[in-house]
């Protein structure tokens, strides 16, 4: 029987720097005779419910619906443009998947959707955070790297192009 492809998860962000992660993996992809899929995984936080005494004409139900539907046409905008820069990197359609999920914590949500694609690896971008910045402000890559039970691939920034 034909040997199932090996999956990876790249974590996305829509920043230079996952999209540097995700020519990495085409680079890499290139170079190997087996085919990968690749499911490229958007984790964003669901806009706020409004708060408090508006004066608004639209009631807080109506406010919410146009900030989701404002919401989902940002995803959807970030699916086309990720799923053409995959075509211009040469990646086959047929072997990348686009997944998004709202999520309040986007490092919780990518190694749960790594396990629950039994992916070979996680493959994300880093911010190049300094150790205070990285401490005051958190890291989904840091919080990945320690958490995930399978191999993570951080590709800094400067491989871009190397």
């Amino acid at each position: 029987s034909p040997q199932q492809p090996t999956v990876f998860l790249l974590a996305y962000d829509n920043s230079e720097n996952s999209q540097a992660a995700l020519s990495w993996f085409a680079r890499l992809n290139a170079e190997r005779d087996t085919r990968h899929q690749l499911v490229i995984f958007y984790s964003v936080e669901a806009p706020p419910l409004p708060r408090g005494n508006t004066t608004l004409k639209m009631s807080k139900t109506e406010l919410y619906t146009q900030l989701m539907q404002e919401s989902s046409a940002q995803i959807d905008r970030v699916r086309k443009r990720c799923l053409a820069l995959c075509q211009q990197l040469g990646l086959p359609a047929d072997s990348v998947k686009f997944i998004d999920k709202y999520e309040a914590e986007p490092g919780k949500a990518i190694v749960a959707m790594a396990t629950e694609l039994d992916a070979a690896a996680i493959l994300m971008g880093t911010r190049g955070l300094k150790r205070l910045q990285r401490t005051m402000l958190g890291s989904v890559s840091d919080y990945v790297v320690h958490h995930a039970h399978r191999p993570v691939i951080v590709v800094p920034l400067t491989d871009r192009n190397g």
